[in-house]
């Protein structure tokens, strides 16, 4: 039997689906309601293909290849299907794909996993959730004005977490080890970076680029770093033992400085050939002597392409105040990660293109009755005195408490989601088939290791057939009929009962978060 499948050539003897044939040629299909060693559902459709030959739309997971098939697996029309299939399936998911204090996080820093972390005692997680999205962390969370604590969910039945000071504790509690663990970078890619200023902008640059595996150098005409910071070391905003805190970290992720080095128009030029890469993030007040540097200017600095933060010299990138007057230490640590993943790229020979978004599924506004059922797995009671006085250093206590007040209203499935990863490939929008009121957002009985929300469920039936395969005495299965029809355990027994020992299983099988781990 000879077929093709997007042009490749395929001979085989076996009787094989559409998918295991394109799966043997390493050809990718997407799939949300199939799952290998279990019988197909072709409920999703969105595995659909196009058999050129017949000009017949086939499911991919249960058709059968034939002689002389010849399918195309991304042909435009098939494209446009899958995200019709995937925006009417967007239209009645119920739940958040990111709780709103990340959304609001000029960082887009992982707050509720850090949260799950200071509450689960796993401190050196913590430490890496924060600092891995955070430069600085223990100076920003001095700094910040919090915008992530406007948007907990919490705020709107007592009192907000105290987001800032958690982070904070969570910050300063590693650059008070007496013998600090290393935070875990990237393989060493032999890329050299030399970054020009060792104020906020450029210690933050450093961090980033270190993190992902690149060798830096700053260098700065100062004979100190910090730069900006410094005042608000005088001013006891932040402390002498924390920045000194802050470097030491530098220093241990392999940073190198160069103070008291002054850079002329041919030290530029020495720095082009001598690192892959330069960024200068030496400060506003430089900005007219750079033009002998040959870089295109304008009255607030130094000229990027606003998406990539490069120069019109290629390799040669600018970040804070040289190239953008007046930032916040907030702003400029955004900055800097940003143009750090287009420092990243630029050095991998890809396409520079900045730190890439990914589809974010919004539930809206709280219907009657849905914060008092997230209220009613979380810890009662608040503190209001904790967040009137941020200058305030909390307890390791405080910080459990906070976090048992935590309503967890982000989908811990968010970054093993298929429904959201074929979203965003297929730029499907939320809202283009709208239905007039959204169904409810419900989240059963949290057992021992899962919880489930219905809303979220697509009705793959994976679940449902890998319970019923291994005779699961209770199970999962499809209750009620017609669109009201959703998948549960029967006989109305609880999560823990239906799903037995097979809840791992069921949880990493299923598409959307709808099942997903407690602790996660």
């Amino acid at each position: 039997m000879k077929f093709k499948i997007d042009n490749h050539e395929i001979e085989t003897t076996e009787d094989l689906t559409i998918l295991q044939a394109a799966a043997k040629e390493g050809i990718e299909i997407p799939v949300l309601c199939y799952k290998e060693g279990h019988e197909h559902f072709t409920s999703c459709m969105i595995c659909v293909v196009k058999d050129v030959t017949s000009g017949r739309v086939l499911p991919a997971c249960s058709a059968h290849v034939v002689d002389g098939m010849e399918i195309e697996t991304q042909a435009e029309s098939i494209r446009v299907f899958r995200k019709s299939t995937l925006e009417l399936l967007l239209s009645e998911h119920v739940g958040d794909c990111e709780a709103p204090c990340q959304r609001l996080c000029a960082v887009h820093a992982e707050i509720p996993k850090m949260i799950r972390e200071v509450g689960d005692k796993q401190m050196k997680d913590a430490v890496w959730t924060v600092r891995s999205d955070i430069a600085l962390a223990s100076i920003v969370e001095r700094l910040c004005h919090a915008p992530c604590e406007k948007g907990c969910r919490r705020g709107q039945y007592d009192e907000p977490i105290a987001i800032q000071q958690m982070a904070r504790h969570v910050s300063d509690w590693y650059l008070k080890e007496k013998d600090p663990f290393p935070l875990p970078c990237n393989p060493t890619t032999g890329k050299k970076v030399c970054i020009v200023g060792a104020g906020p902008s450029g210690l933050a640059s450093a961090h980033y680029l270190a993190l992902k595996g690149h060798k830096c150098w700053i260098i700065d005409k100062a004979k100190e770093i910090g730069g900006s910071l410094l005042s608000e070391v005088q001013g006891k905003i932040i402390p002498e033992w924390v920045l000194e805190g802050e470097a030491a970290l530098l220093k241990r992720l392999g940073i190198e400085f160069q103070l008291s080095q002054e850079i002329d128009s041919n030290g530029f030029k020495q720095l082009q050939h001598k690192y892959d890469a330069v960024v200068l993030a030496c400060g506003e007040s430089v900005v007219q002597s750079l033009e002998a540097w040959n870089l295109d200017s304008a009255k607030k600095g130094i000229k990027t392409d606003k998406k990539t933060h490069m120069t019109n010299i290629r390799a040669v990138f600018a970040s804070g105040g040289v190239a953008n007057a007046e930032m916040t230490i907030l702003k400029i640590v955004q900055n800097a990660k940003s143009m750090a993943a287009c420092v990243d790229q630029c050095l991998n020979n890809e396409s520079i293109v900045g730190e890439s978004d990914i589809y974010n599924h919004m539930m809206g506004r709280l219907q009657e009755g849905e914060l008092d059922l997230l209220v009613k797995h979380a810890a009662q009671g608040a503190n209001k005195d904790i967040r009137l006085h941020r200058d305030l250093d909390i307890s390791e206590e405080t910080a459990q408490t906070e976090s048992s007040r935590c309503l967890h209203c982000d989908c811990r499935a968010n970054k093993d989601c298929s429904l959201r990863e074929y979203s965003e490939e297929y730029g499907a929008k939320q809202n283009t088939f709208k239905i007039n009121d959204r169904p409810s957002f419900i989240q059963c009985d949290r057992s021992s290791v899962a919880i489930y929300e219905p809303g979220k469920c697509m009705k793959c039936g994976i679940c449902v057939r890998i319970t019923q395969d291994a005779g699961e005495k209770y199970g999962f299965t499809f209750i009620g009929r017609g669109f009201e029809v959703k998948a549960g355990v029967s006989l109305e027994k609880s999560l823990e009962s239906g799903l037995g020992e097979l809840a791992n299983k069921a949880v990493d099988s299923c598409p959307t978060g709808a099942l997903s781990a407690r602790n996660k």
